[in-house]
């Protein structure tokens, strides 16, 4: 008694001397700060505060009342033995990893790759042309996984830098759910759910394979089963099982805004079935209509379901719903499968990773192939099927989270950009892998709309904006809806284009 009345005057005290700001104690932040180590291996035990940011004067008055009070004060990062007896605080002083410095980093790895490669082009033994190898590939991606600030989210600068809404905190959470430590509290929800499950934070000089954004999707799914959902994810779940479509719209009404064309080219068990996806068909119509210019120049056989469509229900997946994901994505192969299909492509860089990958994760297989229209693309260029004629412009091709960390497409994009005749691709610091998230994916448009707007203002802003382009490329209706809508309440100049608007121009 005399140890939990210890720990509750000091909390108290902590938070009337240094104020909530900058006192964290809710159990929530307690349990990510608690674990230390290489892999979060070890914790404190007796954690009652963390302080974060204090001052030299803030500082020295922590001190002395922890001298009068017997309590240990750590800092992160301080490397130490064995575990205090009494109640220990922790400082947070550290600036969390910043766009900048990821981006220094980049740079560094990548003059490093090439004088790698220098190096390797210039052994002449089989020994030392294997030495170089490895330091090129396991030692060279390994370099920095003893760093504690690899892990740059892009989510953790909107929340001060606070670890409960890092790649990390997120991650232990996710632990604790599957290991049954932890219960479901709002904060904890709130934690997993305000991730973009974009997935960059696994991609900065980490293990290949070790995919976080997955590890905290599977623990929205242990939520869920523990019968909490979040709240804006109900009329969602009800329209895409209903009305096959997140939008809350009559499935009759899908074609609508490209109906001529629906009617024109019907799916008839042609060679591919040109699937648009939701966002595209209800709010990007246009890119139907240039996608469809594409393959008809090309003379590809071709047909749209039209409302017979229905959702790929990627969202469901990312918000933890897998009985009702797994239940949708059965029915849609069942349903292409019934008709034939043979080939699919799809604008739609979520529609594109639910065929690909998730669909597999949810034990539903695909019997049919599965493209983005920017591979497409680059095969009709390649093969001649299609001429572009020239188009004038500088433009920055941004890579979706879906389509790019999370397939691995980025080459053909950029290829189909390069063939069009003086058009000038420009390349931002944090690309391909790297590349910054919008903000519009993981499911946080549903989440928390405004929290999501505040990420594509700072991808425009910090990212591209800089770069002094004409237009954004890209090849996710997520992305830009995102940034279309930012561009406007920020007042910029900039055109946010899906690749088939901009091929379809060169026509």
């Amino acid at each position: 008694m005399a140890d939990v009345a210890l720990r509750r005057n000091l909390t108290e005290w902590l938070l009337m001397e240094f104020g909530s700001d900058k006192v964290l104690v809710d159990p929530e932040d307690l349990y990510v700060y608690s674990f230390y180590g290489e892999f979060a291996s070890k914790r404190h035990a007796n954690l009652v505060a963390v302080l974060r940011r204090l001052s030299k004067d803030e500082e020295r008055r922590l001190n002395k009342i922890a001298e009068a009070s017997k309590v240990r004060i750590i800092q992160t990062g301080e490397v130490w033995q064995g575990e205090p007896d009494g109640p220990v605080v922790i400082v947070d002083s550290r600036t969390p990893s910043s766009r900048e410095s990821l981006a220094e980093r980049l740079r560094l790895m990548e003059q490093a790759e090439a004088e790698g490669k220098r190096k390797l082009k210039e052994s002449t033994s089989l020994p030392t042309r294997l030495v170089n190898s490895l330091r090129m590939t396991d030692a060279f991606r390994l370099r920095g996984l003893d760093d504690p600030d690899n892990g740059y989210c892009i989510m953790q600068s909107h929340y001060d830098g606070v670890e409960t809404y890092s790649s990390k905190g997120r991650l232990l959470f996710s632990r604790g759910l599957l290991e049954g430590e932890l219960p479901v509290t709002t904060k904890l929800v709130d934690s997993l759910y305000t991730c973009t499950a974009c997935g960059q934070c696994y991609s900065q000089m980490s293990l290949e394979g070790f995919e976080i954004n997955n590890a905290i999707v599977r623990a929205r799914s242990e939520v869920v089963k523990k019968g909490v959902t979040p709240r804006q994810a109900k009329p969602l779940v009800d329209s895409i099982m209903g009305e096959g479509n997140p939008m809350g719209m009559p499935a009759e009404d899908r074609a609508m805004w490209y109906e001529e064309l629906a009617e024109e080219r019907p799916y008839r068990g042609n060679d591919i079935l040109y699937w648009p996806g939701c966002s595209t068909s209800f709010r990007l119509p246009g890119i139907v209509e240039s996608t469809a210019s594409i393959m008809e120049e090309a003379e590809l056989d071709f047909g749209l379901l039209g409302e017979e469509e229905g959702c790929c229900g990627l969202v469901l997946y990312l918000l933890g719903l897998w009985d009702e994901a797994t239940e949708n994505a059965s029915r849609t192969v069942e349903s292409l499968q019934g008709m034939g299909v043979k080939s699919l492509v799809t604008g739609c860089a979520g529609c594109y990773y639910a065929f690909t990958k998730v669909y597999r994760r949810l034990n539903v297989d695909r019997p049919f192939e599965a493209h983005h229209t920017s591979q497409m693309m680059e095969s009709l260029v390649k093969e001649g099927g299609i001429d572009l004629g020239e188009q004038n412009g500088r433009y920055v091709w941004h890579d979706p989270c879906d389509l790019g960390r999370h397939c691995g497409v980025y080459e053909p994009p950029r290829n189909v950009l390069r063939s069009i005749p003086g058009l000038e691709l420009v390349e931002p610091p944090l690309r391909r892998e790297h590349t910054l998230c919008c903000g519009g994916g993981g499911g946080l448009m549903v989440y928390d709309e405004v929290l999501a707007g505040k990420v594509a203002h700072q991808k425009l802003l910090e990212d591209l904006s800089p770069l002094k382009v004409d237009g954004v490329v890209t090849g996710c209706p997520a992305c830009i809806l995102s940034m279309r809508n930012a561009s406007r309440v920020l007042e910029m100049d900039i055109q946010v284009l899906d690749l088939a608007e901009v091929v379809s121009r060169s026509l």
